[in-house]
């Protein structure tokens, strides 16, 4: 397993496929398991690189970090990799890591896609999410908790009902490290989306499920409206995690679409 070394961390990453260079970010308390289904879909045109952010997954870390931290660190793995530009695409957390990282090197980057992304704290996960967190730290929450919790405001009613039909268990998410799981949130709380998207010259693409309860679509569109120039793609039946398969296609398109 390849690691990048970057400040006060070391970052476990993978790469697969070959082709024009693209970085999955993924979300809170996410690793590069969550882009399973996603990595097949991309590997015959892309060199496809994921990586596990601090607090999460194989990646080591020292103390509090910040978004800003952690969009160093996907720089930090694209110069291991030897990948002087690339396109990036986060989904969740991972769109406003990446926002910040395409924001702030520009010239690093060809493409940015934005997957269930929004502007401001979105007040009812939150609502949920900081209790979940703080809980979950103290010991006073279990996993198993967290992650139906979770399983909850990422799906829609239809992924429900679907399991209930087939009578077909649905999976429990793998449990977080509390610690790290805390500080994502308190990282992504602190961020400030708005300024990185004003200033954002790099192209790019907005996608939202419609189904979306964690981040309603009008978040979507108002982190959009900031981006001079972004695409926007709206997915009916979709939550908050969108199949790869209905979206990924078009995220192609729009990557293929736009100069090296």
């Amino acid at each position: 397993m390849p690691y990048a070394e970057s400040r006060n961390a070391r970052i476990h990453y993978e790469t697969e496929g070959s082709g024009r260079p693209l970085i999955l970010v993924t979300g809170l308390a996410g690793d590069t398991g969550f882009w399973a289904r996603t990595v097949p879909l991309l590997k015959d045109s892309f060199e496809v690189v994921t990586l596990d952010n601090r607090g999460a997954g194989s990646t080591s870390y020292s103390g509090r970090f910040s978004v800003a931290d952690m969009a160093d660190d996907v720089i930090s793995v694209m110069d291991s990799a030897g990948i002087g530009r690339a396109d990036i695409l986060g989904w969740s957390m991972g769109s406003h890591i990446a926002l910040r990282a395409a924001a702030g090197n520009p010239s690093r980057f060809s493409t940015l896609t934005l997957v269930s992304c929004y502007l401001h704290r979105p007040a009812r996960a939150a609502y949920i999410l900081d209790y979940l967190a703080s809980g979950y730290a103290r010991g006073d929450v279990d996993a198993a908790t967290v992650g139906r919790v979770l399983n909850v405001l990422l799906h829609t009613p239809s992924f429900f009902e679907k399991a209930e039909r087939e009578g077909r268990k649905i999976r429990e998410m793998k449990a977080p490290d509390p610690q790290g799981f805390m500080y994502q949130m308190h990282a992504v709380d602190s961020y400030d989306a708005e300024k990185d998207a004003r200033s954002l010259k790099v192209p790019t693409l907005s996608v939202h499920g419609l189904e979306d309860i964690m981040t309603e679509p009008s978040a979507g569109d108002e982190i959009a409206s900031k981006i001079e120039g972004c695409s926007v793609l709206r997915l009916p039946g979709e939550g908050h995690i969108i199949r790869p398969e209905n979206y990924i296609p078009r995220v192609k398109d729009f990557i293929l679409s736009r100069r090296r």
